[in-house]
């Protein structure tokens, strides 16, 4: 099935190998200058020349499926290797045919002398392989490094983005009136806490680290500590459960992957509801795959689910997956019922962190 990048595949392919054989020609004719008297072996080495032109294609369609099929490099060359001399050897028995029409002759064939023959145009089709291989090692690197730079510039807007949701006038106001009734009812190592926590919590949104990934465990110590101020607004109206397995606790994550969840849950339902409510954290492994589920008690305006279908968070969660795994790798599905509603989280089972680009130039 033709798929969108392949015009640009063509595009190219087609100035490489037209360019890339017209030098060839030109330098093969440069040699051949002194010997152009000579109209029958001049003849014969163009024969040679435009017969090894069309065998690269029946290369080029060999090489790309071995390059589509992930084969190793050096099986891969080994392969091309034997079917360019397969290749040579039709070449000369080509050339030979031709030699034969041109001078109206039947020229006597010796197939120990086609064999030797075959051997200088098969080296040109090995270059020709070596060269294509090398033509997509350099494009593989180079969108890699394209995507390591999508996925850098998308991380940056997640944690601009994760700073406006902790600075916002509502939140950034109502704990510093939280910090000051405490204060007032004489609590201040109470105030002095809730002053750490915020403290805290600046510091790693603003920290600029050098992988796009941190353990779940380090990003629920992100997600505590924005937990913890919320607890002191809320009170007993705000409860938190988390059920992580310890498997689980070591798995690579995006960096403030779960903040925007947890804000979404506060501001559209906790905050919402007379009696409060639970928030309910929970991260298992499942078929070699992190799960993550948010859930929380709902409102009546929740129930609609319109928010988080377009909210800004979950379209920028959904932006870095997508980034950092693929279209495919990873899933963010909403669901929810009467009174409850569930973000669910799944993504590849990564523990190595994902280097950001700023490591890789060093």
């Amino acid at each position: 099935m033709p798929t969108p990048d392949m015009p640009r595949r063509f595009a190219s392919f087609w100035p490489l190998q037209i360019g890339g054989w017209v030098l060839y020609a030109l330098t093969t004719a440069i040699t051949l200058a002194p010997y152009s008297h000579t109209g029958a072996e001049v003849f014969a080495v163009m024969a040679e020349l435009g017969s090894s032109f069309l065998a690269s294609f029946l290369l080029y369609f060999l090489c790309r499926h071995l390059w589509r099929k992930g084969v190793p490099l050096f099986r891969a060359l080994s392969c091309c290797v034997i079917v360019s001399y397969v290749l040579g050897v039709a070449c000369t028995i080509v050339t030979r045919l031709m030699q034969m029409l041109w001078t109206n002759q039947v020229l006597p064939f010796d197939w120990s002398i086609a064999l030797t023959e075959a051997i200088s145009v098969s080296l040109t089709l090995d270059g020709w392989s070596a060269l294509y291989f090398g033509v997509k090692h350099y494009q593989t690197v180079e969108q890699q490094r394209a995507k390591l730079l999508l996925t850098e510039a998308t991380a940056r807007d997640a944690q601009l983005l994760a700073l406006h949701y902790q600075l916002q006038p509502h939140f950034f106001f109502n704990t510093l009136n939280a910090i000051s009734s405490l204060v007032v009812s004489n609590q201040p190592l109470l105030a002095t806490e809730v002053i750490a926590r915020l403290a805290a919590l600046l510091r790693n949104t603003l920290s600029f680290p050098d992988t796009h990934t941190v353990t779940l465990r380090d990003e629920l110590a992100v997600v505590d500590e924005y937990l913890t101020i919320e607890r002191i607004r809320f009170g007993s109206r705000l409860k938190v459960s988390f059920d992580v397995s310890d498997e689980a606790n070591d798995a690579q994550v995006p960096r403030f992957l779960l903040q925007p969840l947890i804000e979404n849950a506060i501001r559209h339902a906790i905050a919402l509801r007379p009696a409060g409510g639970e928030i309910a954290i929970s991260a298992r492994l499942a078929e070699q795959r992190l799960q993550i589920d948010v859930a929380n008690d709902t409102s009546e305006l929740e129930a609609t689910g319109s928010y988080q279908s377009h909210g800004v968070g979950l379209a920028n969660t959904r932006a870095r997956l997508g980034q950092l795994y693929g279209a495919h790798d990873a899933t963010l599905v909403l669901s929810g019922e009467t009174g409850r509603f569930m973000v669910s989280l799944r993504l590849p089972l990564i523990t190595e962190p994902i280097v950001s680009l700023s490591m890789v130039g060093r």
